[in-house]
């Protein structure tokens, strides 16, 4: 058996060293620094939200003035959790990355770890309103669009991979992805809010991101993307017959 981060010879290649081998490499450090970073995008989101010194003589009324920023944030919570979910999903069914893999994972990170940055612009562009809300809105949805499509790209190669995978067959019936029209369902989502935003009402599309962090992290299924399920809510004895 290879040792962490040993390179290993790719499914069906000659014992003798005849053939090349494609190079993999084990899972465990690229997950350890995605989570890394995943933490580090979800903490950087909070720092901007403050409240100026000379506002404390009026906090309530400061306080509630700063909902751009709450909404911002829990928009890019809920985002980069949704992106940590998939990511999970993903990786659960790997026990191998190859070069391919690898540098997509690392591209995807870099989109993520970007986030705040659009999240601060979006927060400070709602207060002011204007052309400024609709482009900090259509900056906003262009990122989360690209995570998204990053993220497809990354679970179509893997999937396409079966000799980078546990067991293909087990693992695809346990944690498969969410295959035909509802796996793009958030990608469209996310285009039709830019476009909302470009054309009708700015804060409107703000929601609809909201709307698909919501979707993609309490939805249940592989990826979290396939039907809401408050079963939790309802007391068992409810439910007994």
């Amino acid at each position: 058996m290879a040792a962490a981060g040993e390179v290993t010879p790719g499914r069906g290649a000659a014992d003798d060293g005849s053939a090349t081998a494609e190079p993999r490499w084990d899972k465990g450090r690229v997950e350890v620094f995605s989570d890394g970073v995943f933490a580090i995008a979800i903490t950087l989101l909070v720092l901007d939200i403050s409240i100026a010194p000379s506002d404390y003589d009026h906090l309530r009324h400061a306080l509630l003035h700063e909902w751009p920023a709450y909404l911002a944030y829990v928009t890019s919570f809920l985002t980069v959790g949704s992106v940590w979910i998939a990511h999970h999903n993903l990786f659960s069914r790997l026990g191998f990355i190859d070069p391919v893999l690898l540098r997509l994972n690392l591209v995807l990170l870099m989109a993520a770890a970007f986030l705040p940055f659009p999240t601060s612009v979006l927060a400070q562009a709602l207060h002011h309103g204007g052309t400024a809300e609709r482009t900090a809105v259509v900056f906003y949805g262009a990122t989360a669009l690209l995570i998204e499509l990053l993220l497809r790209r990354a679970e179509r190669y893997a999937n396409s991979q079966q000799n980078l995978q546990i067991e293909p067959t087990t693992a695809i019936r346990e944690h498969g992805p969410v295959k035909g029209w509802r796996r793009w369902v958030s990608t469209l989502l996310y285009a039709a809010a830019i476009l909302f935003g470009v054309f009708l009402f700015p804060k409107v599309a703000v929601i609809g991101y909201l709307a698909v962090g919501i979707r993609s992290v309490f939805v249940l299924g592989s990826a979290g993307r396939l039907s809401l399920n408050f079963g939790w809510l309802i007391p068992k004895r409810w439910t007994r017959s």
